[in-house]
């Protein structure tokens, strides 16, 4: 049973039938239905529910998720509360609504608000410097890290401030600060399960990466930390995660308790949340949704450390960033207690002049973040330019977690969403889906496109457009979830014979942002090409925890049928733009594994594999396509590879693929660089310059550009950085 409570009239609503939907009629109190903002709205809530049963159920059938929770509430009152699915799938146990769910960063937001509940009491500011209560914090930053380890630094220009913990601009392990650990043996950093090596025995709580996962104390790891310098200025740029660590320290010796002691008192009791922890009794543990990933729609088993921290006898360590767990139904109380500006079920937690200062001010310099439009507040993601969809106000702000749990909290339309999963490299395409039905069973309508566009408002533009004939932009649509498109920004010279061929682009360690390689692709775009690259827009720029999540190689065939179906549809703004008979699978290291797995598709016509070649047996690495030798076989077309030579640790796989194919016809070209190649350099630099006349050459049928590789007098043949090798073309050179 939950109570949940009217946002106005604060009576509480008693929510029975746990697990299931819950129809307004039960809710006695419910307020009238708002103007009519959307066709939505015509439907019953019923029906609604319905839809938003199918798809919840859609992910559970086609193995992306083992289990999944939503609830939807708008104006106080709960649209939405059910799970689809399996708490543990061998032994086929069903998901309830009261399962626990391992929170990872939506910890943050709870470990601001304990936090700023000091700031209301007086005993802090925000602005006050954290040397105050904190003499040892770093005033130095790193300028030069040395080969043997050691470090030259200077002043910082300003000194950090709780504003800075709060919104991940501290500098706090920042840069080259990073060199400096690597250099001193530390660890890389990457969270465990995700690229982290998982220690043994299991640590007792919930550990970021890079530290000690067996201290006992916050404390311990906040000191050892506070000896390195900062990274940058605070206040200059924006670096996530391990400042809100440094909050939680700081909250234990402004206040004299420990954290976890702390925020129980001032924020999770009060609200009633009493399932959410950071630890348990031991047979809590049945309680956890287990941990899975998927891998092409089949369900695979992950680490449950994070939850058997939970249960540890020596339940001592306890961090601000991650470590609390609990039920969908707890989060929502805290969720409705932030909309209510600060109030729930007659207690109040913070002052609505709080809540406001907290979500309404980006504490962002220009340009940084996530990717263009991103803002960041106190403790929460602002969404007044990037929005994860169309529909959301511009009031609106959120965070989540690293396994898939999501939330919004939007002022303007009265509303607040939940969505949770449990997933190590958690789908991104889901979420939206759910908020966008989450709001049309709300009775919200998504905000008018362009006319005859789908687009949404999110437009960059990379080194003036490129310096091809067609300046390029980034840009996103609503429709195509997870994908960033690089495309030539005005689309009216595309038609009838001359239009735009298809690249589909996986990235390096299969990573659900094209950062890396975005000047490369914007260069490509430039010259008359439609990118489809895996990977969100707002993470252009900058990574984030949703940029570890395990990307797959059947987003690339999405991608393709989404972008087939655009061109066909006269409401599109691609229509009659796009040549479908001209597509190029592409993709660098571990997206280049994703290139050769869908190489097959008889519409793709050339592939081209960048710094990758398949391996001889199974990755040492979690979440790389699990391919064999025998994947060559699907190339049915041209094939170049593009490697970074000898010291790209691809280089073996890719020179063993290069004998073994003898059915098609195929271009070795290798460049000294290493596994890192030239994507970073202007305009993609010497990648670029072999990348495109291929593409020029396969998919637009330019002879000329075909010189660049046949021939003994070949372009390559002729440069002294590049080495190349061919086989399979009547001119050739090998």
């Amino acid at each position: 049973m939950i109570t949940f409570i009217h946002r106005n009239s604060f009576h509480i609503q008693t929510l029975i039938a746990v697990g299931t939907f819950i129809a307004s009629p039960l809710l006695s109190t419910a307020t009238p239905p708002a103007q009519e903002t959307s066709p939505t709205q015509h439907l019953p809530l019923s029906q609604l529910s319905g839809e938003m049963d199918r798809l919840l159920e859609s992910f559970v059938d086609q193995g992306k998720v083992n289990c999944v929770a939503g609830f939807v509430a708008k104006g106080g009152d709960v649209l939405y509360r059910k799970t689809h699915g399996w708490k543990d799938v061998e032994n086929k146990t069903p998901a309830t609504i009261d399962d626990y769910y391992v929170l990872f960063s939506q910890t943050k937001a709870i470990t601001t608000v304990a936090f700023m509940t000091l700031v209301e009491e007086g005993l802090v500011s925000i602005n006050d410097p954290v040397s105050k209560y904190f003499p040892g914090i770093p005033d130095e930053v790193v300028t030069v890290v040395h080969e043997d380890g050691t470090y030259e630094t200077r002043p910082v220009a300003s000194p950090m401030t709780f504003v800075h913990l709060m919104s991940h601009s501290s500098g706090l392990n920042s840069g080259l600060v990073q060199e400096i650990r690597k250099r001193k043996g530390a660890p890389d950093g990457a969270p465990f399960g995700f690229g982290g090596e998982i220690p043994q025995p299991t640590p007792s709580g919930q550990h970021s990466g890079g530290g000690n996962p067996y201290a006992q104390q916050l404390e311990e790891e906040m000191l050892n930390l506070a000896k390195l310098p900062l990274g940058f200025d605070p206040g200059s740029d924006w670096d996530y995660h391990i400042s809100t660590n440094m909050l939680a320290y700081l909250i234990e010796c402004i206040s004299g308790k420990p954290l976890r002691e702390f925020v129980k008192e001032r924020v999770l009791d009060p609200l009633g949340m009493d399932q959410t922890d950071w630890y348990y009794e031991p047979d809590a543990l049945d309680r956890f949704v287990k941990a899975y990933r998927s891998v092409d729609g089949t369900l695979e088993t992950g680490s449950n450390l994070y939850s058997q921290g939970t249960i540890s006898t020596q339940q001592t360590y306890a961090e601000g960033a991650i470590g609390l767990n609990g039920p969908i139904d707890d989060y929502a109380k805290f969720c409705q207690m932030l909309l209510n500006k600060g109030t729930f079920n007659g207690v109040r937690i913070l002052k609505p002049e709080t809540i406001e200062q907290m979500t309404t001010i980006n504490r962002l310099p220009p340009g940084k973040g996530f990717g263009p439009g991103f803002q960041f507040g106190l403790g929460f993601e602002l969404y007044r330019e990037k929005k994860p969809v169309p529909a959301v106000s511009d009031t609106a702000f959120a965070w989540g977690g690293m396994f898939g749990t999501n939330y919004i909290i939007d002022p303007e339309n009265d509303l607040i969403a939940l969505f949770y999963i449990n997933m190590y490299q958690a789908d991104p395409s889901l979420y939206p889906q759910f908020l966008t039905n989450a709001y049309e069973m709300a009775g919200i309508a998504s905000p008018k496109m362009a006319e005859g566009s789908s687009l949404t408002k999110s437009e960059v533009v990379l080194e003036n457009g490129g310096t091809g004939p067609y300046p390029a932009m980034v840009t996103e649509d609503a429709t195509l979830p997870g994908m960033t498109i690089f495309r030539p920004a005005d689309l009216s010279p595309f038609s009838g014979n001359h239009r735009l061929p298809i690249l589909i682009w996986g990235n390096g360690a299969c990573a659900n942002t094209a950062q890396e390689h975005k000047l490369f692709l914007n260069e490509i775009a430039s010259h008359g090409y439609i990118i489809l690259a895996i990977g969100l827009l707002d993470q252009i720029e900058h990574r984030d925890e949703s940029s570890r999540e395990r990307t797959r190689a059947s987003q690339l065939i999405d991608a393709l049928d989404w972008i087939e179906s655009q061109n066909r549809s006269p409401e599109s703004a691609y229509a009659g733009t796009i040549d479908t008979s001209k597509v190029a699978a592409m993709g660098m290291s571990c997206g280049g594994l994703q290139a050769i797995e869908i190489s097959g598709d008889p519409r793709i016509r050339t592939s081209v594999i960048c710094n990758s070649g398949v391996l001889p047996g199974p990755s040492p690495l979690g979440g790389m396509p699990s391919l064999t030798k025998d994947a060559l076989n699907a190339f049915h077309g041209p094939v170049l590879y593009i490697i970074g030579g000898p010291s790209d640790i691809a280089y073996g796989n890719a020179m063993d693929d290069f004998q073994r194919v003898n059915h098609v016809p195929i271009v070795m070209t290798n460049h000294d660089v290493g596994h890192g190649g030239t994507y970073h350099q202007p305009h993609g630099g010497e990648f670029t310059k072999v990348a495109l006349p291929w593409l020029e050459w396969q998919l637009k049928g330019d002879t000329e550009a075909s010189k660049m590789f046949l021939g003994d007098n070949c372009g390559l043949c002729q440069d002294p950085a590049w080495t190349i090798e061919v086989k399979g073309f009547q001119a050739n050179k090998s």
